[in-house]
């Protein structure tokens, strides 16, 4: 039965860590949708800019702009994925707590059988000895 509980709490070790890794690679998502969303801006707020040279550029601009466009949306299709993951890490992670629960709950249940037992042929065999002249 140890050797039982040893295992499911290396399946929930190694749960635990894939749940963790997930919430790293949502995290990160998340900050390059935030990176791109700010370069988006800096560049609408440089084409609304009143300079004389930012005509020269507009082209050049106007193309980075659709190419992070493009990306916005992937990063955003992978952060609903990741989400998912996510979500799904978390739900697997759970079972492995609640199957450490029970295989501790069954291990104490087993210990605690096997020390009364003990306790009792014990308290047998001194009776037994107290009994002889």
């Amino acid at each position: 039965m140890a050797d039982r509980l040893a295992k499911v709490r290396r399946i929930q070790a190694v749960q635990a860590e894939l749940h963790r890794l997930a919430e790293w690679r949502l995290a990160g998502l998340a900050r390059k949708q935030q990176e791109l969303a700010e370069e988006q801006t800096v560049l609408i707020e440089t084409l609304n800019d009143e300079d004389q040279l930012h005509g020269l550029f507009v082209g050049a601009m106007a193309r980075r702009l659709r190419t992070l466009a493009g990306e916005t949306e992937r990063v955003k299709v992978a952060h609903e994925a990741q989400t998912d993951r996510v979500l799904d890490e978390a739900r697997r992670l759970k079972q492995a707590e609640r199957m450490v629960d029970r295989v501790s709950v069954d291990h104490r249940r087993e210990t605690e059988k096997r020390d009364l037992q003990a306790l009792v042929e014990a308290l047998l065999a001194r009776r037994r000895d107290a009994s002889l002249p």
